[in-house]
């Protein structure tokens, strides 16, 4: 007699699992950025004037909010890099849809440039910091106060190969319509805010490109928690028993 026995898969459970709980870094990724971005706008940077204003007068200020300046430059290093944990997810999503890991290699490799390439800023801060507080012309600041904004346009380079590959992957899987249509826009916004480097008045476009961004991660990140298929899957297989 031939009977069939179901197995269940405690792999497939586990590979779930841990799927799952890198998806949440990219809600923890969007909810860190936007929570230090409002904590800064609202406590940090009234108190240390507009880049219009003279460089030492500007430098003066800075130093005087420099606890304020290195709490949040950490803050930023640590929600910044919880985009490293989603690339997980990510890697896992785009490689079901992109048998050749084309996607997903484009993904996590710009994914952790784009992670690295402005909480990175935040050093550097703090090195301008250190070097004023040691006694240097406190004029510096004014001029190191803008490696933020720089080191965010320039790591919206990046950023366009991450969006597009996952964009690509979206389609290809067609899960989702409306992430698709936001990252296809984001693209062009993306782009456009890169050229602050060349220009600060591009700046708007950049900080609503990145504002986006951050919204985009996250919605992403809940999408695909909502739409994890059940991974513990129940394999038939065949046992031959000697008859009765």
């Amino acid at each position: 007699m031939t009977t069939v026995d179901r197995v269940t898969t405690a792999g497939a459970a586990e590979d779930h699992a841990v799927t799952r709980l890198s998806a949440r870094f990219g809600i923890a990724f969007a909810a860190g950025q936007l929570t230090v971005m409002i904590l800064m706008a609202v406590f940090v940077l009234p108190n240390v004037g507009s880049p219009g204003d003279p460089a030492l007068e500007r430098g003066h200020d800075i130093l005087d909010a420099e606890t304020a300046y290195r709490l949040s430059n950490y803050a930023f290093m640590i929600a910044g890099t919880s985009l490293l944990g989603f690339l997980g997810a990510v890697h896992v999503r785009l490689r079901r849809v992109d048998a050749s890991g084309v996607l997903s290699t484009v993904a996590v490799a710009a994914g952790t440039m784009l992670a690295l390439a402005w909480p990175f800023a935040g050093v550097l801060h703090d090195v301008a910091l250190d070097t004023a507080a040691g006694g240097t012309d406190v004029r510096i600041l004014a001029g190191w106060d803008s490696i933020a904004p720089y080191s965010l346009a320039f790591s919206t380079l990046p950023r366009v190969f991450f969006i597009g590959a996952v964009v690509l992957g979206l389609r290809m899987a067609g899960t989702s319509r409306w992430l698709p249509r936001v990252g296809l826009v984001l693209l062009p916004l993306s782009v456009l805010g890169s050229a602050t480097l060349v220009t600060g008045a591009l700046f708007p476009v950049l900080a609503v490109s990145t504002l986006g961004f951050e919204l985009w991660v996250g919605a992403l990140a809940w999408h695909w928690l909502r739409s994890a298929p059940d991974l513990v899957a129940s394999v038939p297989t065949l046992t031959a028993r000697p008859p009765d």
